[in-house]
């Protein structure tokens, strides 16, 4: 699939705004890719999605499989730092809803204005790690899940070998943040009665 991809995406030229980028590039995948999965499964079907910021970019249905392809881009310069999914939400709107999800992740520099390389990965091997809990990597405030480091993408750094690897990590991450919430948010707002009262939850 990356070879077919590469000449439509370098022969746009120079990538002047993050805007320019995400929606250039994101346009010539999804023709790119629509294209290869007609021509490799025969009578799938992929419906057209309501919105650009409908997830995901590609539904591909095939032979009683609901499957997903998300494209996503970000400069060289700075680590990937997009959003994945929700902690809070993944289980159902995800992990249940699709029996597979993929990430094609291209990777550009914002000096030079050019495409540098692209990834394609299965959606938890690009998902990074939150070493403290040895769970999945996410943003603390809000818990959406977060990208691996370049490096890892050079690399091919993998931390969920498996499913059950990366259901594992879902659930370190969501009993960590948690915790850290409780403690660092609500704990200082309550009074003793209060914090009483909660215990009793646990009994």
């Amino acid at each position: 699939m990356l070879p077919q991809l590469y000449k439509e995406i370098e022969d746009v030229g120079d990538l002047d705004h993050y805007d320019i980028v995400w929606k250039q590039l994101q346009t010539i995948a999804i023709k790119q890719i629509k294209l290869i999965l007609q021509d490799n499964f025969a009578g799938c079907k992929i419906p057209t999605l309501k919105s650009k910021s409908t997830y995901p970019d590609i539904k591909m249905e095939y032979q009683g499989g609901v499957f997903a392809i998300d494209i996503k881009s970000n400069e060289c310069q700075k680590n990937p730092w997009f959003d994945m999914a929700r902690l809070d939400t993944i289980m159902i709107e995800r992990i249940e809803s699709f029996d597979e999800e993929w990430e094609l992740v291209i990777k550009y520099d914002s000096q030079t204005k050019r495409f540098l390389k692209a990834y394609f990965n299965l959606f938890r091997e690009v998902v990074g790690i939150r070493e403290e809990c040895d769970g999945v990597k996410y943003r603390p405030y809000d818990g959406k899940i977060r990208p691996k480091s370049w490096d890892d993408f050079e690399n091919n750094t993998i931390y969920w070998a498996n499913k059950k690897d990366f259901l594992r990590g879902i659930r370190n991450s969501i009993i960590h943040r948690w915790k850290e919430n409780i403690a660092n948010i609500l704990i200082p707002l309550l009074t003793d009665d209060e914090k009483a009262a909660f215990k009793k939850l646990f009994d």
